[in-house]
């Protein structure tokens, strides 16, 4: 398998969409990212200290469901690949593989064109990416199968070509469908016989019709036995999942695998490899607090797992310490009994970060920077700003899910709570599963602005019938959404969070308009709860709005007054309007009302809560807007 090194930007390999375990297309083909144990840290040993993201408060909540955890490790960058070997290791996925050029079109594996290759003579070193070794072909790079199969305990694995086109006699996949039969009802998908291949000597051929764009003008043909078989009714294809895990990597020259959970069958779905549900990944973001931080170098925590692990008592290892390295003694016996606090919700965990930045004073530490704002007096609406100068957020994937995300609160909750809402299986990040002693990691450097409601009026707002019956409408909806996500975060949805979340979006899309920064430079932290009134909006080192460009608008409080009436303004007119700004639900699972890609919808790299639980109207309504007098 090539575990050739990665060439795209780090940002990728922890995302909504990226991730260990998640396929990403390079410019040659697809690859699925590997289990970051197979990076090369275990052969740092002293180095490891580079790459160690140092954030206490967030690794005191991951040990709730990670006893064990010790490190975040930050994702390397190319120059760490050139001094360390330390790197991203993926494999190629899908399996299979076929040649374009129309007098070959041969349909085989990775390693069966890798085995031709190597009997031509040719040096495995330029087979990356993919060729065909025919003559004719001229070292023609292979083209990937589209399709992949995905199951709803995590796996993901190949569909099986080599039978595809040996059929049973009860397949009904390319019989004529009847004009008057019922669309709605699930049409069954190939039948295959697995008992045997198609023949003896078989070779299989993969070809495009150019004048038939359909599935059924894609087909699957043995050059030895002329047997085929096209692709038409491909998506209701079934078959019981195989418990295939590529991202673990091979051991013995074979993936890892495992039993699937037969309770959860038929739950294998057929996607394209592009889809966005075949994979979610689950992940956690921290903002940087000093005053939660233990002062304990590197050298002496390694010392305290030694010793732990020689089974010296804390007492001991506290006076070694002290003794030793003049370490002071409550600061070791914090950081042993910093052993995690059990669960905590999302929703107070950045409660802490809303009342530090609103509550404290700027401190020494260097990695942080901010000042409050008195705004109530400018901007209608709003009381206070933070200008944030420096800010630090680490992001940690935890686990990944396919066919469907699952919501914040639960990627940390236990097994038994967390079974009871989903049917889809978080799958570990390592190899040793939820005993892993390090997590994969990114730490940003940048800055924003924290804009806090004015809770009188935010209070008074939200107390009206018109706003908590849209409200209302929104959960509603979402009773018979497809995805228990959206069910379990619409059960705790109100007006405040929906005003606050469009408010974000507008802002944002605002700021593009007049600032120039793209939108998809920017990124939203809602600060949502019944103590809580705000949002972050934020841009981080590598985009557009960092360096200053972002918080310095706090510096001219008339100017960033003009910038927010601007984008109140702008959301009284959508070019889709009147029925955009009349919808009773659009979008996903129809969890937004009036909210629509011309005048809310944001790239969703940017956006906390998947473009969901949006309403314009909240915000611009002659009657009930929350900024109805502001114009």
């Amino acid at each position: 398998m090539s575990r050739d090194k990665i060439k795209h930007g780090r940002s990728k390999h922890i995302s909504n969409y990226g991730g260990v375990g998640s396929l990403i297309e390079t410019t040659d083909n697809s690859i699925i990212i590997e289990t970051f144990d197979n990076w090369g840290y275990s052969d740092l040993n002293e180095k490891l200290v580079h790459y160690i993201i140092k954030d206490d408060r967030l690794l005191q909540r991951l040990k709730n469901r990670f006893p064990n955890l010790k490190h975040l490790v930050t994702i390397p960058t190319d120059r760490d690949s050139f001094l360390h070997q330390v790197r991203p290791k993926a494999s190629y996925f899908p399996k299979w593989f076929y040649c374009s050029n129309p007098k070959c079109n041969r349909l085989a594996t990775y390693d069966e064109w890798l085995k031709r290759w190597l009997v031509s003579g040719k040096k495995r070193d330029f087979f990356n990416p993919p060729k065909c070794s025919n003559k004719d072909c001229k070292e023609n790079h292979l083209e990937q199968i589209r399709f992949v199969l995905t199951c709803n305990n995590g796996h993901i694995h190949d569909l099986p070509w080599g039978f595809w086109n040996n059929r049973l006699t009860s397949d009904r996949t390319n019989e004529l469908e009847s004009e008057d039969e019922n669309k709605n009802e699930k049409q069954n998908g190939p039948q295959l016989d697995y008992s045997k291949r198609c023949c003896d000597q078989q070779d299989l051929i993969y070809k495009i019709s150019r004048e038939n764009t359909e599935l059924s003008g894609i087909w699957i043909e043995c050059k030895s036995c002329k047997k085929k078989a096209n692709l038409k009714g491909i998506f209701n294809f079934e078959q019981k999942c195989n418990g295939k895990k590529y991202w673990l990597g091979q051991i013995n020259g074979k993936f890892h695998k495992e039993e699937c959970d037969l309770r959860l069958q038929p739950s294998v779905t057929v996607k394209l490899k592009t889809s966005n549900s075949v994979y979610y990944a689950n992940t956690l973001s921290s903002l940087f607090i000093p005053d939660f931080q233990i002062d304990l170098p590197f050298e002496q925590r390694e010392r305290v797992e030694r010793f732990i692990s020689k089974g010296k008592t804390n007492e001991e290892i506290i006076e070694k310490l002290y003794e030793d390295d003049d370490v002071p003694r409550e600061l070791t016996r914090t950081y042993i009994e910093n052993d995690g606090s059990g669960y905590i919700p999302e929703e107070l965990y950045r409660k802490v970060e809303y009342d530090y930045f609103l509550e404290k004073d700027q401190p020494d530490n260097k990695q942080i920077k901010f000042s409050v704002i008195d705004c109530s007096i400018h901007i209608n609406g709003f009381s206070k700003l933070v200008k944030i100068d420096k800010l630090k957020k680490t992001t940690v994937q935890t686990s990944f899910t396919r066919n469907e995300p699952i919501d914040l609160d639960s990627i940390l909750q236990d097994p038994d709570e967390y079974d009871k809402n989903y049917n889809v299986l978080r799958q570990s990040v390592s190899k040793n599963n939820f005993d892993t002693k390090t997590l994969p990691a990114l730490e940003s450097y940048g800055e924003g602005i924290l804009f806090v409601m004015d809770k009188e009026k935010l209070e008074q707002w939200e107390k009206q019938q018109e706003v908590i019956e849209r409200t209302e409408k929104i959960k509603s909806n979402a009773t018979n959404a497809d995805w228990k996500s959206h069910q379990i975060v619409a059960k705790t949805l109100t007006p405040r969070k929906v005003l606050i979340h469009t408010i974000s979006h507008l802002l944002m899309k605002e700021l593009e308009y007049v600032c120039g920064y793209p939108v998809s430079s920017l990124s939203e932290r809602l600060f949502v709860s019944e103590t809580m009134h705000g949002l972050l909006i934020s841009a981080f080192d590598g985009t557009d709005g960092y360096l200053g460009g972002l918080s310095n608008l706090c510096k001219d409080l008339d100017n960033l007054r003009n910038i927010i009436e601007s984008a109140i303004y702008r959301a009284t007119d959508c070019s889709s309007d009147p029925i955009c700004i009349e919808s009773e639900g659009q979008g996903v699972g129809q969890l937004n009302l009036s909210a629509c890609h011309s005048c809310t919808l944001i790239p969703e790299t940017s956006c906390e809560l998947s473009n969901l639980y949006l309403d314009r109207n909240l915000i611009i309504n002659k009657n009930y807007g929350y900024f109805k007098t502001s114009n």
